[in-house]
């Protein structure tokens, strides 16, 4: 502890009429009985050696804060510490550490948990005040809130939320800031994956005139085959038949290039996808390694990916000689 920095002293919350700011440890009537409250302040040595100011206030008389900052003092420093940290404060010294070994969808989605529902529910909360009951009743209260569309919040989206949290402060028990983690305690209604429903010719009809459809709904052969059959003319038919016939994912589907094919061998070759982020688009490592994978192509699948390969090829060139009649940026960005 530096003593430098551990003092007691007394403040409210008055203000000034022509600033409306806080008096703090300046108002004039802080000498009388009552008014205000005590506070102390320790500086505490946290995570990689860093100082941090332990503070806490509220206390009728200066005896009692004097006995609560030396209870700080005297306790366990990793407790002290702990209190250092308020849930805000630590979820965002996590995330910039942990930023660099996460890929960029990974990186959105920690942030928006963090922003979005983490730091205005328990923010304020020190990691030492941090307990399974007060958890359990954010993740409840959470678990009742709607989106921006006015829906429930998925329970695959608190389990989710709670998953953030829980990597947050398992980090927090590395750096013995946290004897356990609490999020140990929280118990949630699990997430029930929507079982894929055949969307049969009676479920169609029965969505025409009653507008309820499954959450998940499974294409016939037949179905499939109208489906292709009408896009076969479309400047993408090569892509919808890669995905209805050979099961790759939209963004893997996106993210091929020409190099990824060997036509001799008919063969495909996946090894990234495309996630649209907000804002950007970002090209990555598929969603898990057994997603990097060979496919098998017969002759026409072949033939049609070749073909769209020369089609982008020859739009490719197109551009490019559209750009060259055009080298001022500005000819081609004027508005009208």
């Amino acid at each position: 502890m530096n003593t430098k920095a551990d003092i007691v002293f007394k403040r409210c919350g008055c203000t000034e009429e022509a600033t409306s700011r806080q008096f703090a440890g300046r108002c004039p009537h802080l000498a009388e009985p009552g008014h205000g409250s005590w506070y102390y302040a320790v500086q505490v040595t946290t995570v990689g050696g860093r100082k941090a100011r332990y503070r806490r206030g509220g206390f009728a008389a200066r005896e009692d804060a004097i006995a609560a900052r030396q209870a700080i003092l005297d306790g366990p420093a990793d407790e002290a510490a702990a209190g250092a940290w308020t849930v805000a404060r630590w979820l965002r010294y996590w995330l910039a550490q942990a930023e660099s070994h996460l890929r960029l969808s990974t990186l959105h989605g920690y942030r928006d948990h963090i922003d979005r529902y983490l730091i205005p529910s328990i923010g304020r909360i020190t990691l030492a005040g941090l307990t399974g009951k007060r958890l359990q009743a954010c993740f409840s209260l959470l678990a009742r809130q709607r989106t921006r569309k006015g829906t429930p919040i998925a329970a695959s989206t608190v389990d989710r939320i709670r998953a953030t949290l829980r990597s947050a402060l398992n980090a927090a028990v590395r750096e013995d800031l946290l004897a356990g983690n609490p999020l140990a305690q929280v118990r949630l209604d699990k997430p029930v994956r929507p079982h894929p429903i055949i969307w049969t010719d009676e479920r169609v009809e029965a969505w025409r005139r009653d507008g309820i459809r499954p959450p998940v709904a499974v294409w016939t052969l037949r179905q499939l085959i109208i489906f292709l059959t009408g896009v076969d003319n479309d400047r993408l038919a090569a892509l919808w038949w890669l995905i209805a016939l050979r099961g790759l994912r939209r963004g893997e589907a996106a993210a091929l290039n020409r190099d990824d094919l060997d036509s001799e061998a008919r063969e495909l070759t996946v090894t990234r996808q495309l996630i649209a982020l907000p804002g950007e688009l970002y090209c990555g490592p598929p969603k898990s390694r057994a997603s990097i994978r060979t496919i098998a192509l017969d002759e026409d699948g072949t033939r049609r990916l070749v073909d769209q390969a020369v089609k982008q090829a020859v739009e490719l060139l197109r551009h490019q000689f559209t750009d060259q009649r055009y080298p001022d940026s500005r000819a081609r960005t004027r508005p009208g």
